[in-house]
């Protein structure tokens, strides 16, 4: 099976607190932020379905490892092959799990985890016979996952956390492999690497769907609610921190053009790029590229925003690479038609 797809639920998992919130920034009237944004009023699931041609599968095989996929990605994205430096800091985000939980003689096992700054990209095999189908996706039909600490608890603003299935396969043996990402939007302010935490994984029902047409309702192939626990270990990361500030052109999610907006606080890592602008320019956004040494241009994929602190002066974005990189091959960054050397 060679397809791949990206399943973007822009629903996430509220607490009391950010309940209460959105009720009353509902009643203000206060305008909603677009589609890509975490906190926004109304916390309706949304999917996104794109299908991408697999066209580069066949010149760098099937990927049976995070390791794999990752050098798949990059080569369909940059029409490059991947880097051994890259491939060795990939190498150092990536941990060895290896759990399992058998509910209803269906086995899931959590394979490994590559852990970023704000990101988990998570590779699970669920046990099975399942048909080799090009126009099929498969992925769980309810999915969590919680951390201890809970990295969500600063600041005391809305945020959130979502799920982006990225990549499903079923295996010559007719197992499923299914590479699902993690993300949280932690305004800047903190890392999903800087502490131990345990993590706690909650999937619900193996489901498929005819990807040719995202109204369809899903099929039920394997019922069951799985509980995967690991840990989070903690490790240094390399970061890129632009001091001062940034001016660029930023386009109106609302429609009216453009606008001259400032930024601050801009942080790289190899898993995302963090930014802070004011309250007002909430609305305008910018979709960083990176450009590399050997002239590769990476552009962010999905990404989330909120208020970083509790008087909502100022607006914190998180955009998330495709790919985690080596920051030490970077050697601009591009903020709309402004472009940073960091070299």
């Amino acid at each position: 099976m060679g397809n791949r797809y990206r399943e973007t639920f822009d629903q996430v998992r509220a607490s009391e607190r950010l309940r209460k919130e959105v009720l009353e920034m509902a009643k203000k009237e206060q305008a909603v932020p677009p589609k890509r944004r975490i906190p926004k009023a109304a916390l309706i699931a949304a999917v996104l379905i794109l299908a991408l041609a697999g066209t580069t599968l066949a010149a760098v095989g099937m990927p049976r490892t995070l390791r794999d996929w990752f050098a798949m990605e990059w080569q369909a994205r940059t029409d490059r092959d991947i880097s051994l430096e890259q491939l060795t800091l990939i190498d150092s985000l990536t941990q060895e799990v290896g759990v399992s939980d058998t509910q209803n003689g269906i086995t899931v096992t959590l394979d490994s985890i590559t852990v970023g700054n704000s990101s988990v990209w998570m590779m699970l095999n669920v046990s099975g016979a399942y048909g080799e189908n090009e126009d099929l996706r498969y992925h769980f039909d309810g999915i969590d996952l919680t951390l201890d600490p809970d990295p969500e608890q600063q600041p005391n603003t809305p945020g959130g956390h979502g799920f982006d299935y990225i990549y499903s396969r079923v295996n010559s043996d007719g197992t499923l492999m299914i590479l699902v990402r993690f993300e949280i939007d932690l305004a800047g302010l903190g890392s999903l690497t800087d502490v131990h935490r345990e993590a706690t994984l909650l999937l619900e029902d193996v489901v498929c769907n005819d990807m040719t047409d995202p109204e369809d309702e899903d099929k039920a192939l394997a019922e069951g609610a799985w509980t995967l626990q690991f840990d989070l270990e903690p490790q240094a990361m390399d970061t890129v921190a632009i001091p001062g500030q940034i001016q660029a052109d930023a386009r109106s999610t609302e429609g009216r053009g453009t606008k001259t907006v400032t930024f601050w606080d801009v942080e790289i890592t190899a898993t995302d790029i963090t930014y802070v602008q004011s309250r007002e320019d909430q609305m305008y956004d910018v979709r960083p590229v990176l450009v590399l040494e050997d002239g590769t241009e990476i552009e962010v994929g999905s990404g989330g925003s909120r208020f970083r602190d509790e008087s909502r002066t100022e607006w914190s974005s998180v955009w998330y690479w495709p790919v985690p990189l080596d920051v030490r091959d970077i050697v601009a960054l591009r903020f709309g038609s402004t472009e940073i050397p960091l070299a």
